[in-house]
């Protein structure tokens, strides 16, 4: 990996702007470069800019001093609506980015905002609009995300030690936790299995309905656990197919009914998570959640959840596994492939491993805190430069 670019290039207390990523599981991910950057720069005031649907990610975390709400479906969409956003970043007189989104995009915004330094990879054709840059060849991306996020930090002289997550519960939803249980008819003593059966922009990384249903039925029978399903409102659907499906009763269907931030928090209470590749997989991750992790088309020594209780149930005789492929020319043989037998196999394996905590052990093991980051949003001016 090659990095281009003068050093020192920050004052203690300075400001800096971090671009993170756009997908939940990506922003998890990022929290741990957040901690690092706060760790080389104390005083300095740490902004980031990110979109609305992974903000609750962000919310309570202690590294940051303030959130940038980037409106790209609305104030900040298109061409005008990104020189808006530019011009009111340059308003805060930002000394350094530190773009750990790798889209072109980033790398504008930050030009345009006339930011001094601005620190990233040479991704998607924006080198030009870097001045301190990072290259790397295909095959130094075959790492974990975390691990080439820290490279970035590194090649800059940002010590990158501590690898750890970091999605703190905020303190009032941690509150409400017992009553939303109560709620479904769960009890604080009875042990709660989540599971995260869709995967936001690949349908391709989807394990099917009906095997999810059976294996929450003998989840039920084998562990007498209650299984809450999470998801976006777009998997409402998804979640009431599994419901329907499933031969016991003690499945609630969650996705689309409650907020990012009531999830994270439902999720910490979870004994056990059964998952996908998916956003909420990491945020389990975060919060310390024993995972069952079912991989197909995506390769876990990329993608894999940073935790070390955590089960990989995938199909390793199958040849193409692993692919990334957007389209799949091979009858989704990499998923067809994971039984049910296959996947309970992973759960007891996980169960026999880490346990199966009742919500109430959980909720007293799950960080909680009373602070909220602040957040900003761009004011309506207009675009000219």
């Amino acid at each position: 990996m090659e990095f281009v670019g003068r050093r020192p290039w920050v004052a203690e207390g300075g400001k800096i702007l971090v671009r993170c990523q756009n997908w939940i599981g990506d922003v998890v991910i990022a929290t741990a470069s957040l901690r690092c950057i706060r760790q080389f720069l104390p005083t300095s005031h740490v902004s980031v800019l990110a979109k609305p649907w992974v903000i609750p990610i962000l919310a309570h975390n202690p590294h940051i001093d303030e959130i940038i709400e980037y409106e790209g479906r609305g104030m900040h969409k298109g061409v005008w609506g990104m020189l808006r956003l530019s011009r009111f970043l340059r308003t805060r007189e930002f000394e350094v980015a530190i773009l750990l989104q790798r889209a072109f995009e980033a790398a504008l915004i930050a030009y345009l905002s006339r930011i001094p330094v601005r620190m990233g990879y040479t991704t998607d054709g924006r080198g030009f609009l870097l001045t301190h840059k990072a290259r790397s060849s295909k095959d130094e991306f075959d790492v974990p995300r975390l691990e080439h996020d820290l490279k970035l930090l590194q090649g800059f002289g940002i010590s990158a030690n501590e690898k750890e997550l970091c999605v703190p519960v905020g303190a009032a939803e941690k509150g409400r936790v017992e009553q939303r249980l109560r709620e479904f008819e769960i009890k604080m003593d009875e042990p709660v299995v989540g599971f995260s059966p869709g995967a936001v922009g690949s349908p391709l990384k989807r394990w099917y309905p009906d095997r999810f249903a059976d294996l929450a039925s003998r989840i039920r029978e084998a562990y007498q656990a209650r299984i809450l399903l999470f998801g976006s409102s777009d998997e409402r659907e998804l979640g009431e197919e599994i419901c329907r499906r499933a031969l016991n009763p003690g499945i609630v269907n969650l996705a689309g009914r409650i907020s990012l931030d009531a999830a994270i928090a439902l999720i910490g209470c979870c004994g056990l998570f059964v998952t996908n590749d998916s956003g909420l997989m990491h945020v389990a991750a975060a919060l310390d959640v024993p995972l069952v992790g079912i991989f197909g088309p995506t390769d876990p020594g990329r993608t894999a959840p940073w935790s070390k209780r955590y089960v990989l149930v995938r199909d390793a005789e199958v040849d193409c596994y692993g692919c990334s492929m957007g389209d799949c020319a091979q009858n989704h043989r990499c998923m067809d492939a994971i039984t049910v037998e296959h996947a309970f196999r992973g759960v007891q394996e996980a169960v026999g491993a880490y346990g199966i905590d009742p919500a109430g052990t959980r909720m007293q093991q799950v960080t909680a805190t009373e602070r909220t980051v602040p957040l900003v949003t761009a004011e309506r001016q207009g675009a000219s430069l």
